[in-house]
């Protein structure tokens, strides 16, 4: 069979063409998934199909910052401004297609940057509109653009400041009438001084209730008496020169009492009077006294000094006697002199003088001394004596006969810290460190460190010794040695080898030391063993020896005069009770 290739060619030809002219798509589908699209870096431009929420749509993401819109328009308006976008681009630039709207920012900064708060309108549309911005004050205006995908353009430039309307000249005279102005609306502030002249007062209209305390001023009235009435809230005076005396029911402070005799004295540096005061102190009448003012900060903070006088009241309070120094800063006593007597209704009560210097607040005290019957009280930060150069003693406290109590006692938050009884006794709560010399019956300590002292060494036979040297610190009677003896000839005989501490040993058990011998042999033994002080014994001298272990099987093991060797050396150490 012959095989016409130019046939094959032309039928292949015919199908690719059916081929290419159908559709792509036309059978294609995302079922349940997302097409996403990407630029040519790579970078998500777009998400086509089902979203991450379970909806179905077509999401921008990551698109260019649109182009910044032209420069805005903005006028007054009535209760605010206007802004306007006439939908045009800076530069002449294209409407991106991922545009999505035009924010409006308002602010009454000059220079401000558009952020959320300055975020007062958006226009929706590409063809531009104009927004009303409520306002009370002048604003700046600007706009930003932004895409589909939440990007932001740069900001316009600003424009403004607009103030809102109304402005001065825009209404017309004569032009609000008595219709338009609301009850209540003209207020103090707005009625300028000296407007409501005598032709606009009603007659009768000023009454009682009307006429403020003190508004007529600049007056005199004479040619008369006044007689059966009573000034209320008010001042006589007895002059009008700076030297004067004025009576008043209202003092300044700190002296807010009852009526007072306000004395000036016209110097130059006087702010406040003199004060000669009818008042009540906790219910009691009294009498205060204060000096001029010569300093304040405001009118309760005055620099002033006062004398205030109490009398007895039965079976309610004693008289006092104060005298106070008052700070600048306000009301509070920085110092104070008080002479107080027993009250009637508590017979412990003491009569008491209190010397009291403040810190500038009545809580707390920074220093109080109370002087009162066989008691003085010292309520201080510090109790600080301070001795003149001189031979009397710094503190001196003496108790006599009869007295139970202690000598001194020093607490810290009511705890015992330093009790010193009638007898002398001390009690220390803590760590005491003593500089000098301590001494009683029991205990010896002084400053002296440690004593050196030369030890006797006996029962070597014909042993000399190259040096023999020892050294001790006494704590009472406790005592602390070192002792050692260097052999220059060999010893001889067997009776065991002593050596003395620095003193008399107590006996009532036996007190041993570690012990070391360096060149010292018996049997081939190495002598590390113990320098014992034996309950028979006396005095400083310890006793024996031993080598090792001085049982009864072993007792060539206790160090005599044959052990001294030619250089041998036993040292001995540590504590032992005194006799």
């Amino acid at each position: 069979m012959t095989t016409d290739i130019g046939r094959i060619l032309a039928d292949h030809e015919r199908r690719l063409g059916k081929v290419e002219a159908q559709s792509r798509l036309k059978s294609a589908a995302l079922d349940d998934t997302a097409l996403v699209v990407r630029d040519g870096t790579g970078s998500l431009r777009g998400i086509v199909g089902q979203q991450g929420d379970g909806t179905t749509a077509v999401t921008i993401v990551n698109g260019a910052p649109p182009p910044a819109p032209a420069t805005p328009t903005a006028a007054p308006a009535l209760g605010g401004v206007s802004a306007g976008w006439d939908g045009t681009f800076a530069d002449g630039a294209v409407i991106p297609l991922d545009w999505a709207r035009v924010e409006v920012h308002a602010s009454p900064t000059d220079g401000f940057t558009p952020d959320t708060e300055s975020l007062v309108a958006t226009i929706e549309t590409a063809q531009g509109g104009i927004v009303y911005v409520p306002a009370t004050a002048p604003q700046y205006v600007r706009l930003v653009a932004r895409n589909t995908s939440g990007t932001a353009s740069p900001a316009t430039a600003q424009v403004g400041p607009y103030a809102p309307k109304p402005v001065a000249g825009e209404i017309g005279i004569g032009e609000i009438t008595e219709t338009l102005i609301a009850d209540g609306s003209i207020t103090t502030p707005k009625v300028f001084a000296n407007a409501v002249t005598t032709a606009k007062l009603a007659a009768g209209s000023v009454d009682a209730t009307a006429l403020k305390a003190d508004a007529i001023t600049g007056k005199t009235i004479t040619g008369g008496d006044i007689i059966g009435a009573t000034v209320t809230g008010g001042e006589i005076r007895t002059g009008t020169s700076g030297e004067r005396v004025v009576l008043t029911p209202t003092p300044p402070n700190p002296l807010a009492q009852r009526a007072s005799v306000l004395l000036y004295s016209g110097a130059a540096d006087e702010i406040g009077p003199g004060v000669l005061n009818s008042g009540v102190a906790s219910s009691v009448p009294s009498a205060i006294l204060a000096s001029p003012c010569v300093a304040q900060d405001s009118a309760s903070a005055q620099v002033r000094a006062t004398l205030a006088l109490v009398p007895p009241k039965p079976g309610s309070y004693g008289g006092r006697f104060v005298l106070t120094a008052h700070n600048p800063g306000g009301n509070s006593q920085v110092g104070r002199v008080s002479i107080e007597g027993v009250t009637a209704t508590d017979p412990s009560g003491i009569s008491q003088m209190v010397l009291h210097a403040g810190d500038g607040a009545t809580t707390p005290k920074t220093a109080e001394v109370q002087l009162g019957s066989g008691l003085v009280r010292v309520l201080a930060e510090a109790l600080q004596v301070t001795p003149a150069a001189t031979a009397a003693s710094g503190l001196y406290l003496n108790s006599v006969a009869g007295h139970t109590g202690n000598m001194i006692r020093l607490q810290h938050n009511s705890v015992d810290r330093f009790v010193v009884d009638n007898a002398g006794n001390g009690t220390f709560a803590g760590n005491g460190t003593i500089g000098g010399t301590l001494s009683t019956a029991e205990l010896a300590v002084t400053a002296t460190t440690f004593t050196s002292y030369t030890p006797t060494v006996a029962g070597g036979g014909s042993a000399t010794y190259t040096s023999r040297t020892g050294w001790y610190y006494k704590l009472g009677k406790m005592v602390y040695f070192a002792a050692e003896f260097v052999v220059a000839s060999p010893g001889s005989g067997s009776s065991p080898v002593t050596i003395t501490a620095p003193s008399s040993i107590y006996r009532g058990a036996r007190q041993s030391f570690p012990a070391h011998g360096q060149s010292t042999t018996t049997s081939g033994a190495v002598m590390n063993g113990h320098a014992v002080a034996i309950e028979t014994g006396s005095g400083a001298v310890i006793d024996r020896i031993s080598l090792s272990n001085d049982g009864a099987s072993n007792r060539d093991n206790i160090l005599n005069g044959t052990n001294l060797l030619a250089t041998a050396r036993v040292s001995i150490s540590g504590w032992y009770r005194e006799a």
